[in-house]
């Protein structure tokens, strides 16, 4: 009995490109039923990248357009053009060998200007709140 263990390297091209291939299938099915089953499939192999390469810069842009689509089912509300330019800018970021900072937060401004809300967990402060009794 063989008990050694295969172990399959995953690299973050070929997670990128399964996920490229569910935002084409849920810009092509966007607002409709089926694109439900895209957007599960899109999330989940996302939430895989970040398992299995937290500390890829592609997956910090990944990560702020998983938050924009998660985010109390926000993937319905977007339209096929801003799923089509968030696959364009994903297929651009697989093909450098390697992104820097600045090319990470360009990209993620990128999405924010296509309309995907990448900060949606923000919280709002009430400013007429009394601080002068907090401080007692």
């Amino acid at each position: 009995m063989n008990t050694s263990q295969t172990v399959k390297e995953v690299s973050v091209g070929e997670i990128t490109k399964a996920i490229l291939v569910d935002l084409q299938k849920l810009q092509q099915y966007s607002g409709e039923p089926m694109a439900a089953v895209y957007a599960d499939n899109l999330l989940r192999t996302m939430r895989c990248l970040r398992d299995k390469l937290p500390l890829d810069p592609i997956t910090e842009v990944v990560m702020a357009l998983h938050d924009a689509l998660a985010f109390q089912n926000h993937w319905i509300d977007y339209t096929a053009p801003q799923y089509q330019g968030a696959s364009d800018l994903l297929s651009s970021l697989v093909g450098q060998v390697s992104i820097t900072n600045s090319e990470v937060e360009d990209s993620i401004l990128t999405l924010e200007d296509l309309g995907f809300d990448t900060l949606p967990f923000g919280v709002k402060l009430d400013d007429s709140l009394d601080r002068d009794e907090d401080e007692e």
